[in-house]
């Protein structure tokens, strides 16, 4: 909650400020989220190694979260294990690390315990129980293990990037309405939705219909989705390859007036010539 405010309140703010500094706080989390979602769905990140496994969450997480995975990927390449112990499928590794503790190099080690049945990997350091981020260490005995995919159990839907969250469809105060046309097309499918529905329900041949349908159409466009416009994106934000351009997210205009041209230069309070003001002169 105290990073949700952090900068907008202070000990002294009273009620009434503490209500409008909210409304800012509020919207602009919705703008951080809307160019986050945008970064996801437009920018890919290059990999920084050939392991099939960092392909996987490229192609998955988050631009956010594949950046920590990348983290994870680059320390897994310093770590060092050992085999301490190997029953019929179950084996315990040592893995050695090393961390940075105020600037002091520490040396640790973690016990790593991979099931090859069930292809389970459980790691002493418990990133991934308290991150939701598969550690170095893990990631470095499915390496060792010639492990090529994540189990689905370590991919988690909130970092997913292609799961739409349903309520970012949702009408807020903070949306330009006309400018996110997701937004209205959610909202005309909901209304037809809700007639249907109601036509449906009235008996069970017209309900189990509808389900057919449905479930035929949903399969249908899940299949056939319209392509993707990603543009590969460098990790100094140099864009590499043939990409289509790509359009800055959408703005979320705040309460009260504009910012005060004062604070801008004299080129850019000189408004360019319209076509006809440019023949007058001429």
């Amino acid at each position: 909650m105290n990073a949700f405010f952090d900068g907008y309140v202070h000990a002294k703010t009273n009620l009434k400020e503490f209500i409008d500094q909210f409304d800012n706080a509020l919207r602009k989390k919705i703008e951080n989220e809307n160019a986050s979602d945008f970064q996801s769905f437009n920018v890919t990140i290059p990999v920084v190694s050939p392991s099939p496994l960092e392909k996987i969450f490229q192609n998955i997480y988050t631009c956010n979260k594949f950046r920590k995975v990348q983290k994870e990927v680059i320390g897994m390449l310093a770590t060092l294990f050992t085999l301490h112990q190997k029953d019929v499928v179950i084996t315990t590794y040592l893995v050695e690390d090393e961390v940075d503790v105020d600037g002091f190099i520490k040396e640790v080690t973690h016990s790593v315990y991979f099931n090859e049945a069930e292809c389970e990997v459980k790691c002493s350091c418990a990133l991934f129980e308290m991150r939701g981020i598969l550690c170095r260490h893990v990631l470095a005995i499915m390496r060792v293990n010639k492990v090529r995919s994540v189990p689905e159990k370590y991919i988690l839907d909130r970092w997913r990037k292609d799961i739409k969250r349903t309520y970012t469809l949702i009408r807020s105060n903070y949306d330009m309405v006309d400018q996110r046309p997701e937004v209205r097309r959610y909202s005309r499918i909901i209304k037809k939705c809700y007639e249907v529905t109601t036509n449906a329900a009235s008996c069970d041949e017209y309900t189990e219909d509808l389900v057919v349908k449905l479930d035929a159409m949903n399969i249908g466009y899940r299949t056939n989705k319209p392509p993707s416009k990603v543009a590969v994106t460098s990790a100094d934000g140099i864009e590499g390859g043939s990409s289509k351009k790509v359009l800055s997210p959408l703005v979320v205009k705040g309460k009260g007036r504009p910012p005060s041209l004062g604070k801008k230069s004299m080129v850019e309070r000189v408004k360019p010539m319209t076509k006809k003001q440019s023949q007058k002169g001429k």
